[in-house]
């Protein structure tokens, strides 16, 4: 795999490029060398890729790892399992916003803790993100422990939705 990917024990993140994503937002997945779990590719990760698209486009090259998703790789079966990344480059605040899905196969194997704690360490590199941030749905339990697992903590709450952030520095 590239050099530009991240590994972990059981994972590898790779950056999806331009091109990549959009052969997955066409259902085009012959043309993407990883075999992805397509029962992973749910409505709103489709959604999410077309908003990615549109920001990717305008932004430069040397950004894009903030923008993409990274594929989640299972290094066992060498099979795209899921999707994370993050929602651009950090705020104003300099603090980034996450998001992830995975195949429902490969849920409640602590597939997607890893994948994040891996992301989470590669942003922790970058002295302009002082941390990450995340909205879950409080009906969402599964992402939710993903996030306690990550030592994120609970900044607010509302009706529907916990916002979670994890501070790397002050």
């Amino acid at each position: 795999m590239s050099d530009e990917n991240l590994e972990s024990e059981r994972l590898i993140l790779k950056p999806l490029s331009f091109e990549e994503l959009s052969y997955i937002n066409n259902n085009e997945f012959d043309n993407i060398e990883i075999i992805i779990e397509l029962e992973g590719i749910f409505d709103s990760v489709k959604l999410a890729i077309s908003k990615k698209l549109i920001k990717m486009k305008n932004i430069d090259k040397n950004l894009h790892k903030w923008y993409t998703y990274w594929m989640i790789i299972n290094k066992e079966n060498e099979k795209g399992i899921g999707f994370i990344g993050f929602k651009g480059i950090p705020d104003e605040n300099s603090y980034s916003e996450v998001g992830y899905s995975i195949s429902a196969s490969y849920r409640k194997q602590r597939f997607m803790t890893e994948a994040l704690e891996r992301l989470v360490k590669w942003a922790y590199g970058f002295q302009y993100c002082r941390g990450i941030t995340a909205q879950v749905l409080k009906t969402n339990v599964g992402s939710n422990k993903v996030l306690t697992n990550c030592k994120f903590k609970i900044e607010s709450s509302t009706e529907q939705y916990d916002s979670f952030i994890l501070k790397f520095r002050h």
